[in-house]
């Protein structure tokens, strides 16, 4: 094995699939990205795609973004929240149903995924069209490992919201970083951090300026992270030093 003294980078990836997907085939009929969603065509969709695991800290912050959604909202009667997430708080999560309520939004003013359809997963294909069915995903978060749902989405020309920390710095490929505070996690013996609230609602403003047209900026930013690329990139090279001999090539195409 190399020596304990040597850094390699092998980041995360994604498929192919996640590409502009605006309607998809469904028991043998076409429908749009947003009849599948359940969401109006003109309406201005937020997005959100996160496990719901957590009561506190809820690191996935679903507090501040949905309170902020609500503020937002508040101005723009087309905005709906869509929710691609349990609910109920089912897998040791929080009842989102009860901070719905806390901030008052009404029932046209957002969408949850099916919980069957949650439960047994969708194809990558009909995850692409979630995200271009999105005006913007809303991701800020306490802290992320990576953030895959982030790249997903960029990758279908869909702006972010994600915090300015941790990985999701470095993966804003188009859209907006979000301040914030730290928060002291004692049992990670490090802090993770707090979005403002504030500057949220500011994002999603500026997101909505924005609404109609998918991001080459940040399409052509996510193919960076196509998993084809980052093996021929990053995994034979690591490869190659662990186990001391070439790793096996991939043919490489349409990689900017």
């Amino acid at each position: 094995f190399p020596s304990h003294d040597t850094e390699y980078y092998v980041p995360h990836a994604i498929e192919p699939t996640y590409e502009p997907t605006f309607d998809i085939e469904q028991n043998g009929q076409k429908i749009s990205a947003r009849q599948m969603m359940n969401v109006p065509e003109d309406a201005f969709v937020v997005g959100m795609n996160a496990a719901n695991k957590g009561v506190y800290p809820c690191r996935k912050a679903f507090g501040e973004n949905i309170l902020a959604f609500s503020m937002f909202a508040q101005k723009h009667p087309d905005a709906v929240l869509y929710l691609h997430t349990d609910a109920l708080g089912s897998i040791g999560g929080i009842k989102i149903l009860e901070l719905i309520a806390a901030v008052g939004l009404k029932k046209d003013q957002y969408r949850f995924v099916d919980p069957y359809v949650l439960r047994t997963g969708l194809t990558h294909q009909e995850m692409a069209a979630v995200y271009t069915g999105m005006d913007v995903l809303l991701a800020t978060s306490y802290g992320e490992g990576f953030g895959i749902p982030t790249l997903e989405a960029l990758a279908c020309g869909t702006r972010v919201i994600v915090s300015e920390f941790a990985a999701s710095t470095e993966l804003c490929g188009d859209g907006w970083l979000v301040g914030g505070q730290p928060l002291w996690d004692a049992p990670q013996k490090s802090f993770f951090h707090v979005p403002n609230i504030p500057d949220i609602v500011k994002s999603l403003e500026e997101a909505y300026i924005t609404a109609d047209d998918r991001s080459e900026k940040a399409i052509n930013f996510a193919t960076a992270y196509q998993a084809d690329y980052v093996y021929e990139k990053y995994w034979t090279k690591t490869l190659d030093a662990i186990f001391d001999r070439p790793a096996p090539s991939l043919q490489v195409k349409n990689i900017k």
